[in-house]
């Protein structure tokens, strides 16, 4: 498994759309995997690693009043800095 440090995480948010592009790393190839919950896991073509998320709806996931998963077992919250 590749190491990671903080400083590896990448975010963009596309407030017209709700859409939040997560990157490990520098945006690269991936192949997608489409959840139900309206999340992408972009995953390296050779090594099957988590590379990126993509989360449609982005505010929803992190909604007090409509909360939704984003992955079994995975606790997240918005936080504003």
């Amino acid at each position: 498994m590749a190491e990671f440090t903080p400083g590896d995480l990448r975010f963009a948010y596309d407030q017209e759309n709700d859409v939040a592009y997560i990157s490990l790393g520098e945006p690269r190839e991936s192949i997608c995997e489409t959840l139900d919950n309206g999340v992408v896991i972009k995953r390296d073509p050779e090594s099957s690693e988590i590379v990126g998320l993509i989360l449609f709806d982005m505010l929803h996931h992190f909604s007090s009043t409509h909360p939704r998963p984003i992955a079994p077992g995975l606790k997240a919250e918005l936080v504003t800095v």
